[in-house]
């Protein structure tokens, strides 16, 4: 019998015996069905009662923000691996399978691969006729940075402080302690004037998004047995006839390669890693012109050679019409048609009429969860389920964003997950766990 870690220790005393057959973990209960994931901070697996969450109820780990291109490869040359490598440790010492998130990602994308850089690494600006540097107005830099920190969207407070590769900002792990925004009267920024830089050609950008991609696959391999290639690349447009040019959300990678960037990232991620599984993901795959314009993209870029292998649903749902079963279950079958592999990639169900992956949302303040509203979230996840178990053989893993309310991206008071903010187990936990075999 194989010795347990010391985690894993801590994990059974905390748990007061919750290691036993008779309270099962949500992993041991989907054994014959998916993987259960999900998303983790640095401070989810450093902190032991968190830790132990981890591994008695998920048997695979996303890094919520960490691997994302924005934050693990800020600047040419510059890698902060250290979270990173901290998470898939965790997860090599545990015998824990990663989804690797995200290769490409326009919120939070290296955008200096969009530049030109000399043959010493150096940014190179545009000259005028007479060769003297050409200067252009910016507002200055300074106040808030990237919104939504809590949800793996960037940390309120900045820009982060970059260093070597495995080298992490005091402090600890980023998107945790800096200060939010406060409300009042808006200000016009202060300008200033900045060099006008010359930009990457789309060669010159493929180059360094493959490079990239290299690094990143073969650093986790060993441990990441599928990756979010591509994310977030459709409109959110609602009219699903519209030209297929105009089905895709307008990135700078759009704008500089069309769709070909997402087919050049597939081939890149499968050249790195032949056995890896490549999911393109998105919020909102259930919603009539969503699932068509991802539909369309996926089949037409495999009648191209991109080795799209997954698609992957988010599920930032609500406990309304916020996906109907109907519409859900449309979308799976279409999806179907052109992969074997599907993902509910980053669940979690709100209790308000929000839903999807963008970055304006309310955090709940002064909602309650009243029984009616506790019970309504019980029957959103319980339908939801009873379809993803229909569909076993199909589905591989379903991966909860963030491992409790205190975590999600949401704010806590959106009650969006099956761990409340002192984590413990909500009523909606055994929903989802004890279903009729």
């Amino acid at each position: 019998m194989k010795k347990l870690t010391t985690i894993a220790l801590i994990a059974c005393a905390v748990l007061m015996g919750a290691c036993g057959p008779k309270d099962p973990g949500l992993k041991d209960a989907y054994k014959n069905y998916f993987k259960i994931g999900v998303a983790v901070t640095g401070r989810n697996i450093s902190d032991s009662l968190q830790a132990s969450i981890v591994l008695k109820e998920y048997n695979s780990v996303t890094a919520e923000n960490c691997m994302k291109p924005g934050e693990i490869h800020p600047q040419p040359g510059v890698w902060n691996l250290r979270e990173a490598d901290a998470i898939a440790d965790f997860c090599r010492a545990n015998g824990i399978k990663m989804r690797g998130h995200c290769l490409v990602w326009h919120s939070q994308f290296a955008t200096w691969m969009f530049n030109k850089y000399d043959e010493n690494g150096n940014q190179v600006v545009e000259r005028d006729e007479n060769g003297d540097t050409i200067w252009v107005e910016q507002p200055a830099r300074g106040g808030f940075g990237g919104f939504g920190g809590f949800g793996g969207f960037g940390g309120f407070g900045g820009p982060r402080p970059q260093g070597q590769p495995g080298q992490m900002p005091q402090g600890g792990f980023p998107g945790f302690g800096g200060p939010r925004p406060q409300g009042g009267q808006a200000q016009a920024p202060q300008m200033t004037k900045v060099p006008k830089y010359a930009k990457a050609t789309k060669e010159e950008f493929y180059d360094s998004l493959r490079a990239h991609i290299n690094f990143v696959v073969n650093r986790y391999k060993d441990v990441v047995y599928c990756w979010d290639v591509v994310n977030e690349a459709m409109s959110d447009g609602n009219n699903a006839d519209v030209p297929y040019e105009q089905s895709f959300r307008q990135s700078q990678a759009y704008q500089l390669c069309g769709d070909e960037f997402i087919l050049k990232a597939f081939q890149f991620a499968h050249e790195a890693d032949p056995n890896a599984d490549l999911f393109y993901n998105d919020y909102s795959a259930w919603t009539p012109a969503k699932r068509t314009f991802i539909y369309n993209m996926v089949k037409k870029l495999q009648s191209e050679g991109a080795p799209i292998t997954g698609i992957g649903m988010q599920g930032h749902y609500n406990i309304f019409d916020n996906p109907t079963i109907e519409d859900f279950e449309k979308a799976i079958n279409m999806y179907l048609e052109l992969v074997d592999n599907l993902q509910i990639t980053e669940f979690d169900v709100r209790i308000n009429q929000e839903a999807g992956g963008g970055l304006q949302f309310s955090r709940g303040e002064g909602q309650v969860l009243t029984d009616t509203i506790a019970q309504m979230q019980m029957d959103k996840y319980d339908q939801l389920f009873k379809v993803l178990r229909k569909y076993k053989k199909n589905f591989s893993c379903v991966t909860f964003w963030n491992l409790s309310d205190r975590d999600s991206w949401l704010g806590a008071n959106n009650f969006p997950l099956l761990f409340d903010n002192q984590y413990q187990r909500k009523p909606v936990y055994y929903t989802v766990r004890d279903f009729k075999k």
